[in-house]
């Protein structure tokens, strides 16, 4: 069976394994008062490590550290034309307010990681950060990051994004 057959079960495996070794093993309560920020900074280690044996290493995808845009995992939108999503301001700031609310699906999405709004409580990874590759009708997006719900995206190799941007 291909990597391409295998990401999105991979990324699935991924999404619910961190969110449960976050929220039982490194998650302290409450967070400000016992060193939160530590356990967070450790739980990043080792999840840069869970990405790469339960995503990367297995589809046979380069080794980008989790966090970083990964050319080669596509997010798509699943079961519409259109998702809602938050989009940055600039290219990577902490503001998502860019006027642009929605995604369509002819934008290509790159993912970066999954993410909540609170970084020290529980997690669900209820979004998926991702990169705009493209987005013929938005060309002054190319290079945002965005927020897509989870339950909005499935994902794909994006062997051909990868080549392109490697030429």
């Amino acid at each position: 069976m291909s990597a391409a057959t295998n990401i999105g079960e991979a990324m699935d495996k991924f999404r619910l394994a961190s969110r449960e070794l976050f929220n039982h093993y490194f998650r302290v309560s409450p967070p400000p008062n016992n060193d939160g920020w530590a356990a967070e900074e450790r739980f990043a280690r080792v999840e840069c490590v869970l990405f790469e044996e339960l995503v990367t290493a297995p589809g046979g995808l380069s080794p980008i550290e989790y966090g970083l845009v990964n050319v080669e995992i596509q997010a798509v939108l699943s079961g519409s034309d259109f998702a809602p999503m938050m989009l940055n301001r600039d290219i990577d700031s902490g503001y998502w307010d860019y006027p642009i609310r929605e995604v369509t699906k002819e934008a290509t999405l790159l993912f970066v990681r999954y993410f909540d709004w609170d970084q020290l409580g529980w997690r669900d990874n209820r979004y998926v950060r991702v990169q705009v590759a493209a987005w013929p009708a938005y060309p002054e997006t190319v290079g945002k990051h965005a927020l897509v719900e989870s339950q909005h995206v499935c994902f794909m190799e994006a062997k051909h994004i990868r080549d392109s941007i490697i030429t």
